[in-house]
């Protein structure tokens, strides 16, 4: 009976857990857009934020009532082969066991040290930009310096020629 209930409670939480769109599909997290959003885009996507009711799949209660509901459905998976523990599952164990101590113990120190390097990265990325930008404003002026290069050809030519005439006069 203890096994049947447990089947039944567990068919509901996945099922009820499942329901909905994904979270993908809503409408706000399908930007990609690197550019800013218009003020005019800005109020035509503004969509009212969903409430959920939030802890244990969504009913509200808090997260700390998942340890006994898993040991609870722990029990009876164990006892009856459904699931098997083995080395896999013991590996498992030891590397969430690493990840949650990382991210509490050391969480803030990798935070740092990464967020740090963003910061260092954005510095010689703006530094390298400038300099481009200045090399080409220089350019720039070099080659409206060059406009008149057309017509200082010309007066050439014309000096020239004036030249060829005069000493052909001559």
């Amino acid at each position: 009976m203890i096994r049947a209930a447990t089947s039944n409670a567990l068919r509901r939480a996945v099922r009820s857990s499942t329901r909905g769109a994904p979270s993908c599909a809503v409408p706000g997290n399908m930007s990609f857009h690197a550019s800013a959003k218009r003020e005019e885009e800005a109020t035509a996507d503004a969509v009212a934020p969903v409430e959920s009711k939030g802890g244990l799949f969504g009913t509200g209660l808090s997260e700390w009532f998942a340890l006994p509901i898993g040991i609870t459905a722990a029990v009876p998976l164990v006892k009856f082969d459904w699931y098997v523990i083995n080395e896999e599952t013991q590996l498992l164990a030891v590397f969430l066991a690493f990840c949650v101590t990382v991210y509490t113990q050391g969480g803030d120190a990798i935070y740092k040290a990464l967020d740090q390097k963003a910061v260092d990265l954005l510095k010689e990325h703006t530094e390298a930009e400038d300099k481009v930008i200045e090399a080409l404003e220089q350019k720039l002026v070099f080659l409206k310096a060059n406009q008149n290069m057309v017509n200082d050809f010309e007066a050439i030519n014309e000096i020239r020629a004036e030249t060829y005439e005069k000493l052909n006069a001559a």
